[in-house]
């Protein structure tokens, strides 16, 4: 039996998948324990992963020895150092044959294509864009946050969202619904309030995207303009990876995953597509609709030399739709 396994975790989960190249799920482990070294350090991340291993191992009823390759898509793996840093937790858990240890970004990329190519936009807790070519070059922006270059995400909107709150205070921005439905979720009595809770920390300011989402969509123009700003910095980011890449004239899927993506998002998407198409225009935008460990386990495929069946990457997500519904 010529298996691969996949693994994805990040801050609030690590999964595992056993698969061949019809994409049949034979073994598959999860957990809601936290896989980034970065979070809570190698030893911890190191025993959610050899859980879940261990898990679809069992589940599969083989032994570590019969996994031809491996892929861990990880949170937290920046820099090449990083991989290094990371290379003994395969080793522990015992297993041969080839392996790469790379970002999550990518297994998000390989779960929303059925290409070993294309680029994802990933926007969340934090954003990032990664990118491989045809030729197997890869390419990324950092995903450190926008003081690295990378902005986007629901924790900058929601930061900016307190911006335009006080801006409107002050009377140098326009008046936002935002500034009545934000002191609301922060539960304070008035504006005043919010802002100096936010100023002294007493509050966290990182959670409010999913209510500058629905300000938009009742239609208040400010919450509009921030999701805009943050559709516009994506695109930026997503044109330099593909082109740095010497994709732009390349038919390919650009991923979309993460939270931003989420609900009420035209004005984001629409700002993301007048970046991104006038340079990538035969670029396919598509929502990754599925577990990103389908990515880590196609791209085990990969490393193993094994082409994937036409319908390896649906009959995987499949599968794992079904053992998760079961947990």
């Amino acid at each position: 039996m010529e298996l691969v396994l996949g693994v994805e975790g990040d801050g609030s989960h690590s999964h595992a998948a056993l698969t061949d190249a019809s994409g049949t799920l034979f073994g598959f482990g999860a957990n809601d324990d936290s896989s980034d070294w970065d979070q809570n350090g190698i030893a911890a991340a190191a025993a959610a992963l050899r859980s879940c291993v261990t898990e679809a191992l069992n589940t599969a009823q083989v032994d570590v020895g019969t996994v031809e390759a491996s892929v861990f898509a990880l949170a937290g793996v920046d820099f090449p150092v990083d991989e290094r840093r990371l290379a003994g937790i395969p080793e522990a858990i015992g297993l041969g044959g080839r392996c790469r240890i790379v970002n999550d970004s990518f297994a998000a990329l390989r779960a929303g294509t059925d290409q070993p190519f294309g680029a994802v936009i990933v926007a969340g807790t934090g954003s990032v864009v990664a990118g491989r070519n045809r030729g197997g070059e890869e390419y990324r922006s950092l995903g450190l946050g926008w003081m690295y270059g990378d902005f986007g995400s629901e924790t900058d909107v929601s930061e900016i969202a307190i911006t335009a709150v006080a801006d409107a205070f002050t009377g140098r921005g326009p008046q936002t619904m935002l500034t009545k439905l934000l002191c609301e979720v922060a539960e304070v009595p008035s504006v005043v309030d919010l802002l100096d809770a936010a100023a002294r920390h007493r509050i966290d300011t990182t959670g409010f995207g999913p209510f500058v989402m629905r300000a938009a969509a009742d239609g208040d123009a400010v919450a509009c303009g921030l999701l805009a700003r943050a559709g516009e910095a994506l695109g930026r980011t997503a044109v330099h990876v593909v082109t740095t890449l010497g994709m732009e004239r390349t038919a390919f899927d650009l991923v979309l995953s993460g939270k931003m993506f989420d609900g009420a998002t035209n004005d984001l998407t629409t700002a993301l597509k007048a970046c991104v198409n006038p340079v990538i225009p035969d670029a396919r935008l598509n929502r990754l609709a599925m577990p990103a460990v389908v990515g880590s386990a196609l791209m085990g495929l990969d490393l193993a030399g094994r082409r994937p069946t036409a319908d390896a990457r649906s009959t995987l997500a499949d599968g794992l739709a079904k053992a998760l519904a079961t947990r």
